[in-house]
């Protein structure tokens, strides 16, 4: 376990974690603090930095890459096929998916949409194992129908 002591080792291990983390949690947001766990575990092999600097290289490069290539990455992942820009909510209105738990107007309940459980809410009764079309997406709650 003193492989676990290297800071590279760790450092490759947290980015790893993150980008696995970021199929968990939609928002293609954690996917930056990955790229910046990977480059500090370059940075420090190659200069061997102490933790101070370390610490400083992953929150600058995690930032730095969140605010200028998120936009870039949405814009290339959610183009339609006629090259038109799809707002990043918008990718949800119409698509189907199916209710895991019951909903109705008084209680949210859950969605599976993507491989990803969703709080979901609806105007109508809901009843589990049902396939729902989503309305609109509020945050991270979307709003469905049956289908």
């Amino acid at each position: 376990m003193e492989f676990l002591q290297n800071p590279i080792i760790m450092w490759f291990i947290i980015g790893a974690a993150l980008f696995i983390l970021e199929f968990i949690i939609p928002g293609v947001i954690v996917l930056f603090f990955g790229v910046g766990a990977w480059v500090t575990a370059i940075l420090t092999w190659a200069f061997d930095l102490n933790f101070a600097l370390q610490l400083t290289v992953f929150i600058t490069t995690s930032v730095l890459s969140l605010i200028f290539l998120r936009s870039i990455l949405l814009n290339k992942l959610y183009k339609t096929p006629d090259g038109e820009q799809k707002d990043f909510d918008e990718e949800f209105v119409g698509e189907i998916g199916e209710s895991i738990t019951e909903i109705d107007p008084k209680n949210e309940g859950k969605v599976e949409f993507k491989g990803t459980h969703w709080k979901a809410r609806a105007d109508v009764q809901i009843e589990s194992k049902t396939k729902v079309k989503i309305i609109r997406k509020d945050g991270l709650t979307l709003v469905v129908e049956p289908a």
